[in-house]
């Protein structure tokens, strides 16, 4: 399965490019790259799924897969020309701006995974299936593990992405890569250890989004990330909201996820 989803990931890339007339497709060492980059994508996410039987982190692949499809395939082709060297495109480039940026696709993937995992298992909603997974509650060090990780993993997309876009490596930049780790770590704190799942709905209706927004659309301008910051403390307070509301009115015990 794992093999298949790489394949599949790389093929509907390359023809994708191949249509365009990339110029990426005319030097070896850089349609290798593409290669490997887009099968290692396909190949990890798919991994998961085959692996633990985690369902979102393949179909996050597939609904993004489809989405940078149809807009490659609706909209006019790029033109591309030279200019003093440097090769200039006039047009939308929707599929080379999601292979260029798997890294980022990855670290998504894999906390919608996570998240999965935390509610699948915390509320028992089909966790039978579920494979190589570990029980709740986690031990101190897998959750130090998983947290850091995860957050770690889409903390070093945001600053890869925002490098990318032009940014030198400053000290804005390393303010990035924290705010990027701890907009993602805070929402997976508190499902994995309390069960509250607001901060996660927060995460998913904001980070995605301006994520997705920052590599198809406003590929020269990051400063928007920079909310990440005060978003991490709108998450943290939705965390303080909902443990009151449930704890209190509720008489939530914390579940399966303390004991």
């Amino acid at each position: 399965m794992a093999t298949v989803g790489g394949l599949a990931n790389v093929a509907t890339v390359t023809a994708l490019y191949a249509r365009a007339a990339y110029p990426t497709l005319e030097s070896t060492s850089a349609t290798g790259l593409l290669v490997l980059t887009g099968f290692s994508l396909g190949f990890i996410v798919t991994l998961i799924t085959a692996h633990t039987r985690l369902l979102t982190p393949t179909i996050g692949l597939f609904a993004v897969l489809s989405v940078t499809t149809f807009l490659e395939l609706t909209t006019p082709l790029p033109v591309w020309s030279e200019l003093h060297g440097h090769t200039v495109v006039d047009g939308a480039t929707h599929v080379g701006s999601y292979a260029n940026t798997w890294y980022l696709w990855l670290g998504l993937f894999v906390f919608a995974g996570v998240t999965e995992y935390g509610v699948r298992r915390g509320y028992a909603i089909g966790d039978r299936r579920l494979r190589n997974l570990p029980s709740l509650p986690l031990t101190q060090r897998t959750m130090a593990w998983t947290v850091t990780g995860s957050g770690g993993l889409l903390g070093s997309g945001t600053l890869l992405l925002v490098l990318r876009s032009g940014v030198s490596p400053t000290p804005v930049a390393v303010v990035l890569l924290l705010f990027g780790t701890t907009v993602t770590a805070v929402p997976l704190v508190a499902l994995l250890k309390t069960g509250l799942v607001l901060p996660t709905a927060l995460f998913a209706l904001v980070v995605p989004y301006s994520l997705a927004t920052e590599v198809f659309v406003t590929t020269e301008s990051p400063v928007h990330i920079l909310l990440f910051g005060p978003y991490t403390v709108v998450l943290a307070l939705s965390w303080l909201l909902e443990s009151q509301i449930r704890t209190r009115l509720l008489g939530w015990d914390g579940g399966r996820f303390v004991a």
